[in-house]
């Protein structure tokens, strides 16, 4: 019997037809799959990078202050072009540096014999990290202390912008009665206003009283006399037991009373300001300027402006009743060394003598 076989070309269509269209079918199947999950996984990867910012933008950045509004400006609803002030999200924090336990007056020298040594009216030499006093004389009378009340001024600065309540960058107009302040001044014009910033620099430095009045008279909320009792609050707390403030810069105040302190209790303010980098930069800077460079600065602490090794402030001071007086800093090979000094006749004098205490304190 004879059998017809296929040909060739008709096996082949016969093969593709039962494999080929099988096999066809699932490399599309795969390769769909392979396209759709590959933008499944760039869709996924997209929304996980776009909602990442979204959540953060959620979190708070800051309090938002009240915009300054300067006399006669008009109101904050006449001024939408003015931007509101940020305070920052973390407030600044002081370097806590010193021990806070008393200081030990047990072999504490009361006489050295330095040159114009005799013409110190009261003062003390310390190590605040031993809490040891090297030297001391009547410290703990109470005293006149002039400008050096300013650092109280200054630590109440710091820590209203360490609390958050101001920052560096706060405007505040010069008012009427800043103006009238006499004395030590770079002399402010109600028709001026100036960042805290600008206005703390001329203080610890130029050692500015109408200055030194515009930002007390600011922080106690336009009413100078609710600064000064901050001002006693804060030495009460510090355990200055032989302080009294009057005003906010050392002149004396309307009933001519004048700031009282001690040598001791300087020092305990003096070691809270060192706590502050940005106080203590501006306390050791000889020479700057106020009022966009018209206005000199040249620092009254001669300690700090004839480069004295190591003195890197406070504040100096000096009326009548208190004569020429110093609460100073000093950092050599890592020690630190803190005084007060009040009633030298001359500022030449307590200079030479502060000089020669801290070569003396350093080989205690």
């Amino acid at each position: 019997m004879k059998y017809d076989l296929p040909s060739s070309n008709a096996s082949l269509k016969r093969t593709l037809l039962t494999w080929g269209l099988p096999i066809a079918g699932w490399a599309v199947l795969i390769l769909l799959w392979m396209l759709f999950a590959g933008r499944g996984e760039k869709t996924a990867e997209v929304a996980t990078t776009e909602t990442k910012p979204a959540a953060e933008a959620v979190q708070p950045v800051g309090e938002v202050a009240q915009a300054s509004v300067q006399p006669g400006a008009g109101t904050a609803a006449a001024q939408p072009a003015a931007t509101p002030e940020v305070k920052p999200a973390t407030p600044e924090a002081p370097t806590n540096i010193f021990p806070s336990t008393p200081y030990d007056f047990a072999g504490a020298v009361s006489f050295i014999g330095l040159p114009n040594e005799r013409g110190c009216g009261t003062g003390i030499l310390v190590d605040p990290a031993k809490r040891k006093v090297l030297w001391a004389k009547s410290a703990e009378k109470a005293v006149p202390i002039a400008s050096m009340t300013k650092m109280m001024t200054m630590l109440l600065a710091e820590e209203a912008i360490q609390s958050g309540r101001v920052t560096r960058e706060t405007v505040i107009p010069v008012s009427v009665e800043a103006y009238k302040i006499g004395g030590s001044q770079v002399w402010l014009d109600p028709k001026e206003a100036f960042p805290l910033s600008e206005l703390m620099k001329a203080i610890a430095i130029k050692s500015a009283n109408d200055a030194a009045y515009l930002v007390g008279e600011y922080l106690g909320g336009g009413d100078i006399g609710a600064f000064i009792k901050e001002m006693n609050r804060r030495a009460k707390a510090l355990g200055m037991a032989h302080t009294t403030f009057y005003d906010a810069h050392g002149l004396g105040d309307a009933a001519k009373r004048d700031n009282l302190s001690s040598a001791y209790d300087m020092v305990l303010l003096g070691e809270h300001l060192l706590r502050y980098p940005e106080t203590m930069r501006l306390a050791s800077t000889r020479m700057d300027t106020f009022r966009n460079g018209k206005t000199e600065l040249k620092n009254h602490n001669n300690l700090v402006y004839q480069r004295v090794a190591g003195v890197d402030g406070l504040k100096t001071g000096y009326t009548r009743a208190s004569g020429y007086c110093v609460t100073f800093s000093c950092l050599r090979g890592g020690r630190r060394l803190v005084g007060c000094v009040t009633g030298f006749s001359t500022a030449k004098e307590r200079d030479a003598f502060c000089k020669a205490l801290l070569a003396w304190g350093y080989t205690k």
